[in-house]
């Protein structure tokens, strides 16, 4: 795909899960419709994914798609041709970069890692995928037993999380449909309304958490935690925030379409893109921190105190990925604008990974949690504070490890990853706060200049 000049890794060298192969003396290749696996008659045994996997959406991709009446291949770029406006918003989307995501390469390179249960979630749809995966050898998730997928589109593989992962279905004979959230209208494709399986779509991914192994752990419970939520956020879910409501078109306006109840298509998180170049479609995709500042207070010993909450996410914040963390910090400024002294405050988890994956502790702020910071003031010298929160997606240790040992990926994202802090932003400033102790007032810096400096800070 050429999204935004992107480039991609091409299939054949590093999105390849690993077929099974049978090192006995006798085998043979035993034929399956147009595609093929590696057989042996002596140790093969496939267990269905359904056996080892029970119940588990991710453990399976999207079945394959026929080309959409009046639309043709189930490709964004096809969608793009009349929802050109929300196919722009998708093109910035994490959700299109989950592919490309140069940390998510990093992971996939790994030698032993079982690429395709991690490709399920970042191309998630059969047509994405080169083989077919239905069963594990004995049960193995490090064993698949793969056919050719002759439906493979690469095109569309390189769409990643695609319009179709989540509009696009088979009936019940075989014709594909889009799966709609409004109706009332006469697209020239086929359509169904269903506004709940639209809504409830990303707890297949975003509300997964499982452990296959001593290394291999992924640990997401937003959606459990956005249940919490529910008496501070009533009738609130996902769609509610991260598509932020707007009114317009669902089509070009050429099409002369009535303008109608439509959700913003960015997909827009924690702050955090995936290359430096879209923090400019940040705030305009409908991002807003989660976290907001209430206050500061001087009190006469010479204390400060900051009050803090998170006001705005339905869920705790950070989530997801459990190496994500917040760091606040408070700076102390004398009258020259110098760096008196610095204290540092982190919000999240900690994980112990070896010889076991396991989560220590955490300390993550739950939804409408209020915190107060307090710290002395070090110094009669100082004349101003500055309150900060960043959000970090990748901390120091992770990316200098990346950044060494990625010895198994493509050689292009190599180079990338050679690089990582000049390709890749590790973590974003989303609140700036200075108080002045002269005159008891604080300023606060604009959205729009933070991720301005965010967009700069290539290299940290």
């Amino acid at each position: 795909m050429d999204i935004n000049g992107c480039k991609f890794v091409p299939l054949k060298k590093r999105t390849g899960v690993k077929f099974t192969k049978i090192l006995f003396s006798i085998s043979f290749v035993s034929v399956i419709g147009s595609g093929y696996v590696i057989w042996n008659q002596f140790s093969l045994r496939p267990v269905p994914l359904e056996s080892v996997f029970p119940g588990k959406v991710w453990s399976k991709t999207i079945p394959q798609l026929p080309k959409l009446d009046g639309v043709g291949e189930p490709r964004a770029e096809n969608c793009g041709k009349c929802h050109t406006e929300i196919y722009k918003e998708w093109q910035s989307s994490t959700h299109a970069h989950a592919l490309s995501d140069l940390q998510f390469q990093a992971e996939l390179s790994k030698p032993g890692q079982p690429e395709w249960i991690c490709l399920n979630c970042h191309i998630p749809v059969q047509n994405q995928r080169e083989t077919r995966i239905e069963a594990l050898n004995h049960g193995d998730f490090n064993r698949p037993i793969e056919a050719i997928n002759p439906g493979f589109d690469l095109i569309m593989k390189n769409e990643a999380v695609t319009c179709a992962t989540c509009h696009v279905r088979v009936d019940e004979v075989g014709k594909a449909y889009v799966l709609g959230g409004n109706g009332k209208t006469s697209p020239p494709h086929p359509v169904r309304i269903d506004q709940q399986k639209l809504r409830t779509r990303c707890l297949d991914c975003h509300n997964e958490t499982y452990n296959l192994s001593s290394s291999l752990v992924c640990y997401f419970k937003t959606g459990d935690e956005m249940k919490e939520a529910q008496p501070h956020f009533p009738g609130k879910d996902c769609v509610s925030c991260h598509l932020p409501d707007v009114k317009r078109s669902f089509v070009d306006g050429v099409l002369k379409k009535p303008i109608r109840n439509s959700h913003k298509h960015a997909f827009i998180g924690g702050g955090v893109p995936k290359e430096f170049s879209l923090y400019e479609k940040q705030i305009p995709g409908g991002y807003k921190p989660g976290v907001i500042l209430n206050g500061w207070e001087q009190s006469k010993s010479e204390e400060i105190k900051i009050t803090y909450q998170n006001a705005n996410a339905g869920h705790y914040v950070p989530s997801g990925d459990p190496e994500r963390f917040l760091r606040l910090e408070l700076v102390f400024l004398d009258e020259a604008q110098r760096e008196i002294e610095k204290k540092v405050s982190l919000i999240g988890q900690t994980w112990k990974w070896n010889p076991e994956a396991e989560l220590v502790s955490e300390n993550r702020l739950r939804p409408k949690e209020t915190r107060i910071w307090k710290e002395k003031i070090p110094s009669n010298q100082v004349t101003k504070i500055i309150f900060r929160i960043y959000h970090v997606k990748l901390k120091e240790t992770t990316s200098a490890y990346m950044s060494s040992s990625v010895k198994h990926a493509d050689p292009f994202i190599q180079t990338k990853i050679s690089s990582l802090k000049e390709n890749y932003p590790h973590s974003s400033i989303i609140l700036e706060s200075t108080f002045d102790l002269k005159s008891k007032r604080a300023s606060e810096t604009s959205l729009q200049e933070l991720f301005k400096r965010n967009e700069k800070r290539r290299g940290e």
